[in-house]
Parts: structure tokens; sequence; C-alpha cells
């Protein structure tokens, strides 16, 4: 037998967890065809997934595997617990809505699950191919979520425009893939760094290559001038979805955008790669807070928040190095609790679909739904950076990341965009407690699944707000040993 096609046990083992997510996503599309009775449970097996997979990835061992083309560290391990972090939320707050709109279907957690098994896959993919096929599997995925409320025209015309450039930003992907390959000899990432570090290749060719792989996942991450797609797919798609893709798909793209990063600043003949990253970082914080500035629709202002929160995420890149994954991962978290329940509540407070997500809507209803309003308030809280939450000590992470590296103005620059991000953030605030009601919310009733997921995820950020102590010392250790 050829010892390439020799896959021993602990390669099968080490993608237990994605032969959970998809083994569980299968079945449920069976249950969906032939006992469409348990349609209600769907969501809870999901979820019995998701939590299953966990467990198998914190008890993997650390390693390469298939041949070195996916790796097992405590650090990968983190950002998995990230994603599946941000599918449980998506899961948690999709049941009420679905319900509801009468879209309680096998398809929504089905789809869901195999996101995340592309997601995984993304982040534990340390070969170029390898990360191309999980991306393409977590895309496809990702279109049909988008235009899961058929019957919305406004739905499916977010899908269309999704794909369409999601399309596009593939092939960006797989010729920048190519052009490297054609230059270092292999798609394998540690190969490539021995190349480069040898001066191997045209440094032309290998710069444009990994110009388009930073172009495609800068798309992944929304970040300027990537941006345009992510305000009119948010508005128009599934609130539970976009709960899900404001914050999974950009956490798994996050890791191997800096990967890349990290990868070609290594190389003598690279270019000055730190300052095509502050560029971006510096238009996306700019570009997103100015433009969230002027949204009078919630889903929009959190859109071109998101792309703000993608800018300050690319500050500890502009000075790559080991010491830049402690921050990137702390924001990760921290901006999947925060911008995840914020988009739960979206979908809870705004009940019809289709509609506009007026800010004002929301005046007076703290008194209406106080805990709905309590945890919104700690998300806007945490998004604009203000103590005692998990975004204000990701937002100092980050700052003090950049001033240790020399890079004091950018830090300024971003200093300068949080503020102005406060401002659209206590907007919210001031709407739900200082404002007189001018919208009945009817017959509104806030489902349990969505209540609850709010309420965890507003508690972890007040947690890791309150005591980042234990969490900060464990990731420290962690990367010291890696």
């Amino acid at each position: 037998m050829n010892p390439l096609f020799a896959l021993p046990q602990a390669d099968w083992l080490s993608i237990l967890p994605e032969i959970v997510l998809t083994g569980v996503a299968s079945l449920i599309l069976l249950l969906e065809a032939f006992t469409p009775r348990l349609r209600p449970a769907f969501n809870g097996l999901a979820l019995a997934g998701v939590a299953a997979a966990s467990v198998l990835l914190a008890r993997q061992p650390a390693g390469l595997f298939f041949h070195g083309l996916i790796e097992s560290t405590a650090l990968t391990g983190a950002f998995s617990q990230t994603i599946l972090l941000a599918t449980a939320i998506g899961l948690l707050s999709a049941q009420g809505y679905l319900k509801r709109e009468h879209l309680l279907f096998g398809e929504y957690p089905a789809l869901l699950l195999w996101c995340s098994t592309g997601l995984l896959l993304l982040v534990r993919g340390v070969e170029l191919v390898t990360i191309f096929v999980a991306l393409e599997l977590l895309s496809v995925a990702l279109y049909g979520l988008a235009a899961f409320h058929r019957r919305e025209a406004v739905s499916s015309e977010a899908a269309i425009k999704y794909f369409l450039m999601g399309a596009l930003v593939s092939s960006f992907v797989l010729y920048g893939a190519a052009l490297v390959y054609g230059e270092t000899g292999s798609t394998t990432i540690a190969v490539i760094s021995e190349a480069l570090s040898s001066g191997t290749g045209s440094p032309g060719l290998i710069f444009l290559g990994f110009l388009l792989l930073v172009c495609g996942f800068g798309f992944k991450l929304g970040l300027v001038p990537f941006h345009a797609w992510a305000p009119d797919v948010y508005q128009g798609a599934p609130s539970p979805f976009v709960a899900f893709l404001s914050v999974a798909p950009k956490a798994a793209s996050a890791v191997v955008l800096a990967r890349l990063i990290m990868l070609v600043t290594s190389a003598p003949t690279a270019g000055d790669w730190t300052k095509l990253v502050s560029v971006l970082a510096i238009a996306s914080m700019l570009v997103g807070n100015l433009f969230a500035l002027a949204q009078r629709d919630i889903k929009r202002m959190l859109a071109y928040s998101g792309i703000a929160h993608m800018g300050y995420l690319m500050i500890p890149l502009a000075s790559p190095g080991p010491a830049s994954w402690r921050p990137i991962l702390v924001y990760l978290i921290s901006y999947t609790l925060m911008n995840g329940a914020a988009f739960v509540l979206v979908s809870m407070l705004y009940a019809k679909p289709g509609e506009q997500h007026a800010i004002a809507n929301l005046s007076g209803w703290a008194f209406r739904f106080p805990v709905a309003a309590a945890c919104m308030a700690v998300c806007m809280l945490s998004l604009g950076g203000i103590p005692p939450t998990a975004g204000f000590v990701a937002k100092y992470l980050v700052f003090a990341h950049a001033i240790q590296h020399g890079n004091l103005a950018l830090a300024l620059v971003g200093i300068f965009a949080s503020l102005i991000g406060v401002v659209f953030y206590l907007r919210v605030i001031y709407m739900l407690y200082m404002r007189d009601e001018i919208a009945s919310p009817g017959s509104l009733k806030l489902d349990f699944g969505g209540q609850l997921a709010a309420v965890l995820a507003a508690a972890g950020l007040l947690g890791l707000g309150l005591f980042p102590g234990p969490f900060l010392t464990w990731l420290q250790s962690t990367l010291t040993s890696l």
C-alpha cells in the first residue's frame, strides 16, 4: 500500500470533532425526511453535537496529522472552541425565530453544523489546498443560510450578493495559492516558510500571490475595501444566522490571515507588509465607525461596527509575531460574545422579517423587556470598549501590543476611532432607557432560547471584564509553551 494513503488511527481521531458535526448534520437531514414530527428537537440535537465536538476538541493531543495537512495545538483548540461557541449561540437563538416564521426545518441546523465543520478545518489547516477546500465547504453552507427565509425577497437578494462576491473572492484565493505554489514548490505552510527564508522564487510573483490570499480572507473579515457586502447581507439575512455569520467566519478567517501575514513577513524579500496591514486597519476602523455613526437601522449599524472591529483586530498584525496571538484570541472571544448576543437580541426584538430595524423603535422598551434590555446594554458597552466588560480588556490588549512594538500612531488612531464608536453604541442604550415609547411591541414574546443565549453571553462579557486574570494567565502559559 502506498504510505501516503495509509492513514493511522491517530489521523482519524484528530478529526473526530468534525466527523461528529458532519454526522449529526446528516442525521438531522435523514430525520427531516422520514420523521418530520421531530422537527422541534432538531436544534437540541444539533446543540448536543456541538457539545460533543467541544469535549472531543478539549481532549485532542497536539501534533500534525494527515501528513502535515492539519495541526492540533492548544491555540487552534482555543480558536475552535470560539467557533463552537458562536455555533451554539446561533442555534439557541434560532428556535424561536424559525417557529415564528414557519421555517422550522432540519436544513437550518444541518447547514450550520456543516459550516462549523468547514470553519474548524480552516482554523486547523496548515496547507493551502486544505484551507481552500474548507473555505468552499463553509461558503456553500453560508450561501444557503443567507437565503433561508425563502419567502422574503430581501433575504434572496442578500444571498445573491453574498454568493456573487464570495465566488469572485474564492477565485482570488485559488489563484493566489497557485502563484505561491508555483514560486515555492509547495502548498504546505512550513515548506513555504523555508522556501521564502532561502529566497526561492520571484519576489514579485510571491508578493502578488500573498496579496491575492490576503484580499480573499480580507473579504471574509469585511475589511475595507472588501466590506461592501456586509451591510446589505446583514440586513437581509435571517437575524439568528447573522449572529453566527458576523462572528464565526471572521474568527476562522482571522487565524488564516494572521498565519499568512506572519509567514510572508518572515521572508527577506517580502517587502513592507506591515505598512499594508496598518493601512487596512486604519481604513477599516475609520470607515466602519464613521459610517456606523450615520446609520439609523441597528443591523446596518452593527454591520459597519463589525468592519471597525476587524480593523482593531488587524492592529497586532502590524507587528506580527508569536505575541500577536494573545490579543487576537482575546479580541475574537469577546467579539463573539458581544456581537453574537447583540444580533440574538435584534432577532427577538424585531419580530417582523423584512422590516426596517430602526433603532428609534427600541425607545422605552427597557421597561417592557428588562432582561433583554440589560443584555443589550452590556453588549453595547462591551462593543464600545467600556469597562468592566470583556470589550475593554480586548481593546486594551490590542492597543498595548501596538504601543509595546513601536506602533504608537496606530494605537492612537484606534483609540480615536473607538471614541467615535462610543457615540452610536450609547445611542442604543439611550433609546432603551431614556426615551418614551414610540412603537408598541404588540404581542411580541421573547423566546427562552434566545434569552438564555443573551444572558449567558452578557454574563461571559462581565465575567471576562471583571476577572480577566485566570484566562490571560492560561493563555500566556499556552503561548509560552508553543
